[in-house]
């Protein structure tokens, strides 16, 4: 196949549609194969739509594999909607067995995977039919539409990931689907009160550090800093950075620690070592960093570490952990609040942390969208992009400010 294209797309759709297409035109031609005179009268156009059709029938259904005679009806429900289309119900049967076999033999994007259980040949081909027919489905500028209702409730759905870069990238005009995406995403944690207020610390603490990075990008690295000692895990490089560089690629904090801004890096250190204690794993070595911050907080850092015993020691370390680790640690936590305003003790519970997990993918994929090669005006770009992950009174106070 992949010799009929003179270059690959930069568009990843552009790139299935494009195979797609020289699957269903040149594959039987250059092995001389005969189509079936049922397969022969529909146009390409008409094979797409059939395969869209039983794309997005099975994926909403979460089926991959199904049977030959579900299959076979499918067809026949599309076929028998067709102009000149027969009315024998035994006719309509035959033909679509008939266009089943001629599908698989011909092209193999449907393949039989064991007797009569049927499957598209790759999950690529069924997530891009399944776009495919969600957008020639839809008014891509018109937000009332019951489709694009029933795919922005999928947004928490990680199966779908690829259904929605595929169909936004399809779209003339992505910004009525992504805004819709972008309210979903902010309903999710909208009804719960202590959630809002942990999206109102975010906006305040990204707001209070001067930082030459994109106030998005700086709202989703203390996202992560606060959740993962909530969420008993320590911050980690990787994941401190993944949606922040997401939002703005200037995002410099990985590549050359030492160089960072002092603000996040020092608040990177704070929260991990506050996240090591609460995991009952403390490095005395680690409690102050080795770089120059605000000389108050250094001094009561370092009586903190002054009131470990040696490391070296460790029957007598491991003694001091078992009875003084929590209250050194609530010491800690209350220090960083006063100096730093982070390790706050938010107390999620597991609905809130399960809500919480399923924001921040839902947000990962959002910003997977708008760097993608969708067509997003500047306007819905910049609007959307200034909004994310804020309280919902502070995205109604923006909007009426217009």
């Amino acid at each position: 196949m992949f010799e009929k294209l003179a270059k690959f797309p930069v568009n990843r759709s552009e790139l299935y549609e494009e195979g797609v297409d020289i699957l269903l035109k040149k594959w039987d031609e250059t092995r001389e194969i005969e189509r079936e005179q049922v397969y022969k009268n529909l146009s390409l156009q008409r094979q797409k739509d059939l395969l869209s059709q039983i794309a997005l029938t099975t994926f909403e259904r979460g089926d991959y594999f199904f049977k030959q005679k579900e299959l076979e009806q499918y067809i026949s429900d599309y076929i028998g909607n067709l102009p000149d289309a027969q009315n024998d119900p035994e006719v309509l049967q035959l033909d679509s067995r008939a266009l089943l076999k001629s599908i698989e033999a011909q092209h193999g994007l449907l393949v039989e995977r064991a007797q009569k259980i049927y499957s598209f040949s790759h999950l690529t081909f069924q997530e891009y039919f399944t776009a495919r027919k969600i957008v020639i489905s839809c008014n891509p500028y018109v937000s009332e539409q019951q489709d694009w209702q029933i795919l922005i409730g999928k947004i928490t759905e990680k199966r779908w990931r690829e259904v929605f870069l595929l169909v936004v990238e399809m779209l003339p005009s992505a910004d009525c689907l992504l805004s819709l995406i972008k309210q979903q995403i902010d309903a999710l944690l909208a009804t719960d009160e202590k959630l809002q207020q942990f999206l109102c610390w975010v906006n305040q603490k990204s707001c209070s550090v001067q930082v030459p990075f994109k106030r998005t990008a700086v709202r989703a690295f203390y996202f992560d800093l606060a959740v993962a000692p909530a969420s008993n895990h320590s911050p980690d490089l990787d994941c401190s950075l993944n949606l922040a560089f997401k939002f703005d690629s200037n995002f410099i904090f990985h590549d050359d620690f030492d160089l960072s801004p002092v603000d996040l890096k020092l608040d990177f250190c704070l929260s991990a070592t506050l996240a090591h204690a609460i995991n009952g794993g403390i490095d005395p070595d680690f409690v102050t960093p080795d770089f120059e911050f605000d000389f108050n907080l250094w001094q009561s850092l370092q009586k903190l570490e002054e009131e470990m015993p040696d490391w070296n020691a460790h029957l007598l370390f491991d003694k001091w952990q078992t009875e003084n680790l929590q209250a050194w640690t609530e010491k800690f936590r209350s220090l960083i609040i006063k100096h730093r305003n982070i390790g706050h003790n938010w107390q999620f519970n597991e609905e809130q942390k399960k809500l919480f997990h399923q924001y921040y993918s839902a947000n990962e994929l959002l910003a997977d969208c708008i760097n993608s090669t969708c067509c997003l005006s500047s306007e819905a770009r910049t609007h959307i992009e200034e909004t994310l992950l804020l309280p919902i009174a502070e995205i109604e106070n923006r909007n009426s400010r217009g």
